[in-house]
């Protein structure tokens, strides 16, 4: 965290999946850190949404349906990443492209980043035009040469 923080004065985010061993401890060395954003997933985040929030901070909560983003919403999440089927790692029973509609006109005031199989201007597009505000591009970048993968 301090390494990004020397290197941007652009706001940055870290991700921790609540059911991992170690979530816990990781989200307490974010808050300490006032990490500008923080994805939270697979788990219930109310306690480091009140924390965050004390710093001005925003909560991104993954999840994969309706009764989550509710959820999630209702915990202080500041915006959504919704993860169809495609999604690495969090996937749920539909695809992105079925999702971020649904939940998009569900939930008209929060914002929406679509992720699972998003990673161009194509797809992009796709997503806006579905009612995504952004897209999370995890694999495209993973690939770049800069990654350590």
């Amino acid at each position: 965290i301090r390494t990004i923080r020397s290197n941007t004065d652009k706001p940055f985010g870290i991700g921790t999946t609540l059911l991992m061993p170690g979530a816990e401890a990781n989200a307490k060395v974010a808050i300490e850190e006032q990490v500008p954003i923080i994805n939270i997933s697979l788990g219930k985040g109310d306690w480091i949404a009140e924390r965050v929030h004390e710093y001005n901070g925003k909560i991104l909560a993954t999840v994969t349906n309706a009764k989550h983003a509710q959820s999630a919403i209702d915990s202080g999440a500041d915006a959504l990443m919704l993860t169809g089927h495609e999604a690495a790692a969090h996937g749920g029973d539909v695809t992105s492209l079925v999702l971020i509609p649904c939940i998009s006109k569900r939930f008209p005031d929060v914002p929406i980043v679509a992720a699972g199989g998003f990673a161009d201007g194509r797809t992009l597009s796709a997503a806006i035009a579905l009612g995504a505000d952004a897209v999370a591009m995890g694999s495209r970048f993973a690939t770049t040469k800069e990654s350590s993968l």
